[in-house]
């Protein structure tokens, strides 16, 4: 699965009314439930992000206007700019207290399943 799709689904189980808006590339995309609900409002073509989700979005340099009715529909829309950068950052962190001198393999790999997790 994505970097982007595994944030969405972390940020979705701490708050399920947000909606998340990410930055991919040129692009703000919504995916999953957000996108469908955001067609609910304006209509943004939605085409298949990965096997799991859906995505619908609009160009970087609309953000402003569709922000403007976002905000007149009253929705809780949260811009998540990017989704690499922290992830790597814990990522790094968790490998820097690894104590290899006493891991033990299960554990070795219960740790790499984590960070597969995070990347």
């Amino acid at each position: 699965m994505s970097r982007i799709y595994n944030k969405y689904i972390k940020l979705k189980e701490q708050n399920k009314d947000t909606m998340y808006l990410f930055r991919n590339g040129n692009f703000y995309i919504f995916l999953k439930e957000d996108a469908e609900r955001i067609n609910e409002y304006v209509v943004l073509k939605k085409t298949k992000f990965c096997k799991e989700a859906m995505k619908c979005g609009f160009p970087v340099s609309s953000l402003e206007e569709y922000m403007h009715v976002f905000h007149n529909h009253g929705l809780d829309v949260q811009i998540i700019s990017q989704v690499e950068t922290t992830d790597v950052k814990e990522a790094l962190e968790k490998l820097k207290n690894i104590n290899l001198d006493k891991t033990t393999p299960i554990q070795a790999l219960q740790i790499l399943k984590e960070l597969q997790e995070l990347l």
